[in-house]
């Protein structure tokens, strides 16, 4: 509490005493004067006269000021109290919140709250409003009259008793109903009272304001409001592991966690989305269903992204770029070589076909309450409808022709980088076998390395020492067919792993649309594994242009170089091919070398 409330009831109580004090010291002071005023009045009726007359208006003239002054202070006091409590005037004064006029002395007599209410709208909400006012205006000045602090002022009682009298009415809603003859001889009034227990009844049940065709309709509306609610709670829970997958994917470690994710998203679509839309009630068990289900997707996406991020703390560790350190001096030998095999790693997605991807695709409801979810595509991939993909299934390398080499014209070009795509897959075998060779040579670094990081990324893991990463999935190249239903309900996918053999095949399906011309053009033998050892045993695994062999070199990697490159016209023969190592044919390119 302020200094200056205390001040001004300090100063309302001295005032209180000057004022209670004002009228025996007046009457002494104004029986003195007119003592001494009389003494000069010799007739003695007119000194009674002035007398009886003097001394009570002095009298009462000393007490009006005094009292002026006190309430002057006092309402001062009283506008900052109110202000302390958070009221700023008193209010409630009177027993009559709502006012109606009837027109008979019987609907007088017979009205109650809810015929009041009924005929009326607006008049519950008025009567919720007002109830609300009342609550908050008694509860602000019930906080004077519990606050001990409060107590201490010498105005307690007086403010005390002005807030009992100003709340007498606030406890309750009153409606006053009134009749009134034309000639108004013969007047009614009676009041209505409800507390807030009352008009709570009123708000909760319904169905005490309505018709029964009203309150059906009601509880059709709110049965409908309910389960759109609830809808909207299970959308907002698929929503956030959308955003969560969305915001996390673009930092994963594992790649192949990318595709788990769309597979889990996609069946979050697939048994929640489509689902919710078509359930009719609240206490459906399919919201049992629906909960669990999702439930199980947060937690397996959050076993990702958990998964994910011990990975990424280990390699923002110090204990990784302890190895990473040691073993930069290590690679430092290397790194030409690792650039190399990075280069045919890429050149892999050049050779292999066209790139067919759909654009990214969102589940969408009628009322876009489903966030986009960023799909991961992947390449090569044609999405087709049921038929084609009926079709496809049956014929997979027709289709491939058909999608991913769609023109005639560009066939001699293509059927040249398929040859080439056998090559690269070759050579990259090799190149396998020799970069888990130089891994076997840093071995005795790697003690401190967890279990989980080897386990779960150990590509990831030597690609940050420095060294080339060829997986799998860089040697297995394929093509993939995707089918999706309007709505996403149905999704279907299957692969063409592109072998050597199905390579083969392939080129030879695009050799056969070729005109005869351009048939005997392109025709030419296959680089296969068979003749690639055959000139590597010829040449006694010797880079014919520098001289340096895997006698000397354990881990050299060598390659069948076209001496006439094929794009100018060589051809895949014993005579047209000699071994070089990987230094000497990158030197080389497609140019023609006399060694």
């Amino acid at each position: 509490m302020s200094e200056e409330l205390y001040a001004l009831d300090k100063k309302c109580k001295t005032l209180s005493i000057i004022r209670t004090l004002s009228i025996p010291i007046s009457l002494i002071v104004s029986f003195f004067l007119s003592a001494i005023i009389g003494a000069g009045i010799n007739d003695g009726t007119m000194k009674v006269v002035f007398i009886v007359l003097f001394v009570p208006s002095i009298t009462l003239i000393c007490y009006l000021i005094c009292d002026a002054i006190y309430r002057s202070n006092y309402k001062t006091l009283e506008k900052k109290l109110l202000s302390t409590l958070g009221v700023y005037s008193w209010s409630f004064p009177r027993p009559c919140d709502d006012y109606i006029e009837l027109k008979s002395k019987q609907t007088v007599s017979s009205l109650d709250a809810i015929k009041f209410f009924k005929g009326g709208d607006g008049r519950l909400a008025n009567a919720s409003r007002t109830m609300k006012q009342k609550n908050a205006y008694t509860s602000a000045l019930q906080r004077f009259i519990d606050s001990d602090e409060f107590k201490k002022l010498a105005m307690y009682n007086k403010f005390k008793s002005q807030i009992m009298q100003n709340t007498k009415y606030a406890y309750r809603y009153y409606i006053v109903a009134h009749y009134s003859s034309p000639t108004g001889k013969s007047q009614l009034t009676r009041t209505i009272e409800l507390s807030n227990k009352d008009i709570n009844r009123l708000e909760e049940d319904k169905s005490l304001l309505m018709s029964k065709s009203e309150y059906n309709k009601y509880l059709k509306e709110q049965a409908k409001e309910e389960l759109a609610e609830k809808q909207h709670a299970y959308y907002e829970d698929v929503n956030a592991i959308i955003d969560l997958v969305n915001d996390n994917k673009a930092s994963l470690v594992i790649k192949s966690d990318e595709d788990e994710l769309d597979k889990l998203i996609a069946s979050l679509f697939d048994r929640t989305v489509n689902s919710i839309k078509k359930i009719k009630s609240i206490d459906s068990e399919e919201w049992d269903i629906i909960d669990k289900f999702i439930t199980q997707i947060e937690d397996d996406v959050n076993n990702i992204i958990d998964k994910n991020n011990s990975i990424l703390d280990y390699y923002n560790s110090e204990d990784f770029h302890k190895i990473k350190t040691t073993c930069d001096t290590l690679m430092s030998t290397q790194r030409e070589f690792n650039e190399y095999i990075e280069e045919k790693v890429d050149s892999i997605s050049k050779l292999f076909g066209t790139n067919v991807v759909r654009n990214e695709t969102n589940i969408d409801d009628e009322y876009n309450y489903i966030h986009p979810y960023k799909k991961s595509i992947t390449p090569f991939t044609a999405e087709v409808s049921s038929t084609v993909f009926a079709s496809a299934e049956n014929n997979p390398l027709d289709y491939v022709v058909k999608i991913f080499y769609p023109s005639k014209d560009r066939y001699p070009e293509q059927i040249q980088k398929l040859h080439l795509l056998i090559e690269e897959l070759e050579t990259l075998k090799e190149a396998k076998t020799i970069i888990d060779n130089y891994k076997a040579d840093v071995q005795q670094y790697l003690s401190d390395v967890p279990e989980f990081i080897m386990e779960l990324d150990e590509d990831g893991f030597y690609s940050r020492l420095g060294f080339a990463t060829i997986n799998e999935k860089t040697l297995t190249v394929e093509y993939k067919f995707s089918y999706t239903s309007n709505g996403g309900k149905a999704q279907r996918s299957f692969t063409v792993p592109m072998t050597e053999d199905t390579i083969v095949k392939l080129i030879e399906k695009l050799e056969s649309k070729l005109t005869m011309s351009a048939f005997t053009k392109e025709q030419r033998s296959l680089m296969t594994s068979k003749l690639r050892q055959h000139i590597k045993e010829r040449d006694d695994y010797t880079c014919k242009n520098c001289g340096n062999s895997t006698h000397q070199e354990p881990n050299l990697l060598l390659e069948i170089d076209h001496i006439i490159p094929v794009s100018k016209g060589g051809c895949t023969e014993e005579s047209n091919l000699q071994t070089l190592c990987w230094k000497c044919n990158r030197n080389k390119g497609s140019k023609i070398v006399n060694i």
